[in-house]
């Protein structure tokens, strides 16, 4: 183990634990991605976390984890850090599979890595080492609340107030690296410390186990640097079959100012592998390809366990995350991603709980929807890592094609587009969509209750500009309510330009949405006249009229675009019977995209409620709002008479 930078003779002991009787509002356990994705998101959203790590950042610095996937680059542009990740990183775009067996050897198959129809706008997978990530979280968060992480110390033991286990604080057991122990109170404790997370050990006193088998195969990941090579795709990932076994490769972002380029390999169990052996296969697999390089800059060896923890929680106060509660291969490229995610959706959760807005019984939802992804994907996995322990090694060609069968069967999930929350305490269970005909024509079936938003391009009203409809949502705690604006007497916009919950700007986020062109003199005259008389002056003094939302979040959807969800060079004009919206739809063109890829009648509106999170929690698209009980997810959440306390940005010096 590498020593630290400075301070060699103790550890971070007496800089940020504060009194023995504090009890902080969370104790994050391991700085890995989902424990600074975790502490940077409770920072940004109110809630000071204290993190600690077993290790030095040097330990983390290179290695591990290798790629951020599109619905991950999507909530981590929500939080603001997106751009730092994008910039730091190498897109890749595409998937190249050969055969070295064939003669000459050749590439039998090319694909997107993530095919247009998956409809999210970073469609591509984000080479980025993992120590990087940690370190724009890390400095994001310092930054934010000024927060630092405390190096070395390990969670030995985590354990519920034994007179009031429900209420009282959750006392942690720390150890430093130098022999040193600290008892920390917390009101939540996450355990991200990893695969040998120390905090599910301690929680097997509670009954929490690790479930599950291993795969009988073991790999090995190099990362080379300073490489030349006359391999043709060595921008694309790239999956490598051969008589000498199978690698893959992944081009990285580069690192000490040279190119970097991963490998995958299978090793051979039955002796003590070793990076000779890795080297030589490495070889052995692209010849006659070569590849030479300057260093290698990380290696390890690897078996593949597919496992789940029995409980994601203890009563809902002692949660794990990541690797400490899942396990399975990184050849999906989901370990770092469902970590991330697993964080994201847990921060949020408990920062609407710490900040007041939300009952803690909303906690329970982390188990259950973060459990339902972790099972997928183990089972996923433990398929894949099969596919790829045999791809081959045999000649027929069927067996060759599955891989990239499997690859096409699971581009959503991998993405992270299709996947869907059940109904629970956050997501209405009271709504049923049928794709309306329009919908069907397009290709898409409209918004689904518990996935994410999908994207469209809309003018913001108050200035013209174009804009993703999602910079309009970014993840600052509030729950987002769409308004599809029809304004007519007795209306929708109008009946609820007279509910209350719609002042509650520290909570909700109301924005309008009308198919009616941003340039219609008509629209301004009715903006105008509804909108425009909230600024108070001597020329404008305050109306009494009720105002439901400023022109600032008021959008027109009327950017034309292209359908992603059909074949545009296959689709053509319909009878002149049908309506303009038909006619373009079928040739591939929408002209309300927002209205028709969330399938909104056009003629009635509706309303969407979006989680801080980014995934829907209700839809009611029905003119009568009494046939929808839209509120559900959002009854469940309120306190009741509370005091909001979240909304102030925490001080650097603490509290």
């Amino acid at each position: 183990m590498s020593p630290p930078s400075t301070n060699t003779a103790s550890s971070t002991f007496s800089m940020s634990f504060g009194d023995p009787d504090d009890v902080h509002p969370v104790l994050i356990a391991g700085a890995g991605p989902a424990g600074t994705l975790l502490a940077f998101c409770l920072a940004k959203l109110g809630v000071r976390p204290l993190i600690v790590d077993s290790n030095h950042f040097t330990d983390h610095e290179w290695g591990r984890g290798d790629a951020l996937l599109c619905r991950t680059v999507e909530a981590l542009r929500s939080l603001g850090v997106g751009k730092a990740m994008i910039a730091s990183g190498s897109r890749i775009s595409e998937r190249a599979y050969w055969d070295m067996t064939a003669e000459p050897p050749a590439c039998i198959n090319i694909s997107d890595v993530f095919p247009v129809g998956l409809d999210i706008e970073d469609l591509y997978a984000l080479s980025i080492r993992q120590g990087l990530v940690e370190k724009i979280l890390t400095d994001a968060t310092t930054a934010e609340c000024g927060v630092t992480i405390l190096r070395p110390w390990s969670a030995v033991d985590t354990r519920l107030d034994a007179e009031d286990p429900l209420r009282g604080p959750v006392v942690v057991t720390l150890k430093s690296q130098y022999g040193e122990m600290r008892e920390v109170k917390a009101r939540y404790v996450v355990g991200c410390d990893g695969g040998r997370s120390a905090v599910r050990r301690s929680l097997e006193k509670y009954g929490v186990t690790l479930d599950g088998d291993a795969h009988p195969s073991v790999w090995s990941a190099m990362d080379v640097v300073g490489f030349k090579t006359d391999f043709p795709d060595i921008n694309k990932v790239a999956i490598v079959a051969s008589a000498h076994g199978t690698v893959m490769i992944i081009p990285r972002e580069d690192i000490k100012g040279m190119n970097c380029i991963r490998f995958y390999c299978e090793v051979d169990r039955s002796k003590p592998p070793t990076l000779e052996d890795v080297i030589a296969t490495v070889h052995g697999v692209f010849h006659p390809y070569k590849f030479v390089w300057d260093e290698i800059n990380w290696f390890t060896i690897y078996t593949v366990p597919q496992r789940i923890v029995s409980a994601f929680d203890v009563e809902e106060r002692i949660f794990l995350a990541g690797d400490a509660a899942h396990l399975h291969s990184p050849k999906g490229a989901l370990g770092m991603n469902t970590s991330l995610m697993d964080a994201h959706n847990l921060a949020i959760k408990i920062a609407l709980v710490e900040t007041g807005v939300a009952k803690p019984a909303i906690l329970s939802t982390y188990a259950l929807e973060r459990r339902q992804v972790a099972t997928h994907l183990v089972h996923m996995d433990a398929e894949l890592i099969q596919i790829y322990a045999d791809h081959g090694k045999s000649t027929n060609p069927e067996d060759i094609e599955k891989l990239v069968a499997f690859q096409r069967q699971h581009f959503a999930f991998q993405a992270g587009t299709n996947i869907t929350y059940g109904p629970n305490l956050m997501v209405d269970a009271n709504f049923t969509h049928v794709p309306s005909a329009m919908a069907k024509l397009v290709g898409n079936e409209g918004l689904v209750v518990g996935r994410r938003l999908l994207p469209a391009v809309v003018k913001r009203y108050s200035d013209g500009l174009t804009q993703p409809i999602l910079d309009a949502t970014p993840c600052d705690g509030r729950f987002t309510v769409f308004i599809y604006l029809v304004y007519r007497p007795g209306g929708m916009w109008a009946r609820l330009e007279t509910q209350s919950t719609i002042g509650a700007a520290s909570v909700l986020r109301v924005l309008g949405v009308t198919t009616t062109s941003h340039l219609s003199a008509e629209a301004a005259a009715l903006v105008y006249d509804r909108l425009g008389l909230r600024t108070s002056s001597a020329i404008a003094p305050v109306t009494t009229t009720p105002v439901l939302f400023d022109t600032s979040a008021l959008y027109s959807d009327d950017v034309a675009c292209l359908s992603p969800y059909i074949d545009h060079a296959a689709a053509g004009p319909q009878t002149p019977a049908q309506d303009i919206l038909s006619l373009k739809a079928a040739a591939g063109i929408l002209l309300h995209p927002l209205y028709q890829k969330w399938d909104i009648d056009i003629g009635t509106g509706g309303i969407v409620v979006l989680r801080p999170d980014g995934h829907v929690g209700a839809c009611a698209v029905s003119v009568n709002m009494a046939d929808h009980n839209v509120g559900v997810p959002m009854a469940a959440l309120y306190q009741g008479e509370h005091t909001y306390k979240g909304r102030q940005k925490v001080r650097k010096e603490g509290g």
